[in-house]
């Protein structure tokens, strides 16, 4: 079965394996067609998520005491 196909997201690919019919997860990889818009925006979410892992935290400011 020939099955170029973009899967959609909530779709996963051993599902669509047994769908398509095919014996092996590798076959149903070779005719997914990822959008590269999408990798592109994932690739931006995850940089951001870790970059604000490593991001240092703020110390509190000197607390003033008065009478």
């Amino acid at each position: 079965m020939f099955t170029p196909i973009v899967p959609p997201p909530a779709l996963q690919v051993p599902v669509l394996r047994r769908i398509a019919g095919h014996g092996s997860l590798t076959t149903t990889q070779r005719y997914l067609h990822p959008d590269v818009r999408k990798i592109t925006a994932a690739g931006a979410a995850l940089s951001a998520h870790f970059g604000a892992l490593r991001a240092p935290r703020s110390l509190p400011g000197p607390v003033v005491m008065t009478r």
